[in-house]
């Protein structure tokens, strides 16, 4: 399962550009804790990334790594709780210097191969367009590319064709979206290729809490449906409420959003929320239900229902996480059609969502 859930967020980041340069994606293992007895499983998740980082040729950095020894060697009380996944300041701190490390690190290394790189060459390189948009022939040349999918079911016997139709998918993508005209100087032929038609994640390093307020009036004014139990917490005093998000607060908790008019096609969207645990999430549930919305004169103007689904906010553990879960829609909503989604705590008294994404998942 982590390996799954990390490997859909490297390739989505890695192909969130496909016409410009690739953003830099940095894996981070913190974690150091009591939550596996063996230290095989202890370790399942930080292998996991090391190894999808050498794959997609991308940047991990482990906690673990650093501190195992001074850990479970030295039994040192700083650096790890026994007892739970929350530790001390110092550990933070050391979390905090060792990303800094490797920042560098990666930032010398990158130098040597660009210098490198320009002294051994004797021509331009002409690997970037204008605005860092990149040519299709270096794509392939320099396997810009992603790789295939590394799996269980992906055997050496198939490797070569298995990355021969990467690159070809690469490479219908590049004509598709017409990324040659991303070398354009002129601003007003600049493109949108965001698949989105919404996207946010809550603070910390998102939308704050006026912004969560002011998105999701705005959507619940539209669908003309009063919001019902539902509200934006800030509340910093607990664990539990340490990032604001969208909560409900009482049972059968319900609000609707409506996006009329969509601009783009959509076929997928994304709720991240929490998972925690205690008398305040038992019995957590929240039924989540996407709909296009039907010509009033046809279907006795209901709605089609393209997707629904309970997503359990409770945790079988004494910590809490900021899971995804994507939904697929059974037809793809076009541009132009109006889509809903409608939200109702089916179960306990709280639930708390951390972000949104609405997107074309092409």
């Amino acid at each position: 399962a982590a390996r799954t859930s990390l490997q859909n967020f490297i390739r989505a980041a890695l192909s969130s550009k496909q016409c410009d340069v690739p953003p830099l994606v940095v894996s981070v293992d913190d974690y150091v804790g009591p939550q596996q007895d063996s230290f095989l499983g202890d370790m399942s998740y930080n292998m996991a990334m090391v190894q999808l980082a050498r794959w997609y040729d991308t940047t991990a950095i482990s906690y673990g790594d650093l501190v195992r020894d001074l850990a479970w060697l030295e039994n040192d009380g700083r650096f790890y709780n026994p007892e739970d996944v929350h530790y001390g300041h110092l550990a933070h701190q050391t979390i905090a210097w060792a990303l800094g490390f490797a920042s560098l690190e990666l930032l010398s290394n990158y130098c040597d191969d660009e210098h490198l790189h320009r002294v051994s060459s004797s021509t331009t390189d002409a690997s970037r367009g204008e605005g860092g948009s990149i040519h299709s022939d270096v794509k392939e040349k320099n396997h810009l590319y992603l790789p295939p999918q590394l799996t269980r079911d992906f055997m050496k016997s198939n490797a070569s064709k298995e990355f021969s139709n990467a690159l070809q998918s690469s490479q219908r993508s590049y004509v598709n979206l017409n990324c040659s005209s991303s070398t354009t100087t002129n601003a007003n032929d600049v493109k949108d290729r965001n698949p989105c038609i919404a996207s946010w994640i809550s603070t910390p390093g998102g939308f704050r809490a006026g912004q969560i307020d002011a998105f999701m009036s705005a959507h619940s004014k539209e669908s003309g449906v009063i919001v019902n139990g539902w509200k934006t917490e800030n509340q910093m005093a607990e664990g539990w409420g340490n990032k604001v998000g969208y909560i409900a607060n009482l049972p059968g908790a319900t609000f609707t959003l409506q996006f009329t008019n969509v601009e783009k096609d959509i076929n997928m969207v994304t709720l991240f929320y929490l998972r925690s645990y205690g008398e305040k999430w038992k019995d957590s549930l929240v039924k989540f239900n996407v709909s296009r919305k039907s010509d009033s004169d046809s279907d006795n103007g209901s709605d089609d229902v393209l997707s629904e689904v309970n997503i359990a906010g409770v945790s079988d553990d004494e910590h809490s996480l900021t899971l995804s879960q994507e939904i697929t829609l059974s037809e793809t909503i076009r541009k132009g059609e109006t889509m809903k989604i409608k939200v109702e705590l089916i179960g306990g008294t709280t639930f708390k969502i951390m972000g949104l994404m609405i997107c074309n998942s092409t």
